[in-house]
């Protein structure tokens, strides 16, 4: 009794050491995103005056991007453009300045919600995988990915009005 009192002991203790271990690993793991987030944020409410974020996206295609959607003082909703530069190990930092940093209101621009509905509404068979802000070829635009008739593809809108940039990219067909 005493032997099985002593395994479910040692059990239950080797199964906390897991779960430590594995917080550990995931805290390890998402360090850098999260100080790149916490970065850009910092930086939007500096350059463009947001005293409240609601929302913060990656994006990167040519460049790398975060998106970050708040409020200003005068409780106007702001997208912020915070640009960020590619490093030797993979990691990404904030370029230095207010260079590239770029504030639309929102007001001024096509919000995600509308998008959605501007983008189903267009094509009902479509299936939005991931919808968000970035740039493309220098313009500030909404970065659609989506699935139709078992193909993927992107596309790309313009934050100010909605209009589609460009034509769809296709992605191979590799998942059939």
């Amino acid at each position: 009794m005493k032997n099985r009192k002593t395994m479910i002991a040692y059990g239950v203790f080797i199964f906390i050491l897991l779960l430590i271990a594995m917080y550990w690993y995931y805290s390890y793991v998402t360090q850098g995103p999260k100080q790149e987030e916490s970065t850009a944020i910092l930086k939007a409410k500096q350059t463009a005056g947001l005293v409240a974020t609601d929302k913060t996206w990656k994006s990167v295609w040519a460049d790398t991007y975060w998106v970050v959607e708040g409020t200003d003082a005068e409780n106007r909703k702001m997208m912020v453009w915070v640009p960020f530069q590619s490093i030797k190990d993979g990691q990404d930092i904030p370029q230095q300045g207010t260079e590239g940093v770029h504030s639309e209101l929102l007001q001024n621009g096509v919000s995600e919600e509308q998008m959605r509905t501007a983008i189903t509404s267009a094509n009902p068979d479509l299936e939005i995988v991931r919808l968000l802000p970035g740039v493309f070829n220098g313009e500030y635009v909404w970065q659609l990915f989506y699935k139709i008739n078992n193909s993927y593809y992107y596309q790309f809108y313009k934050f100010a009005d909605g209009s589609p940039v460009g034509t769809p990219f296709q992605l191979p067909n590799t998942l059939q």
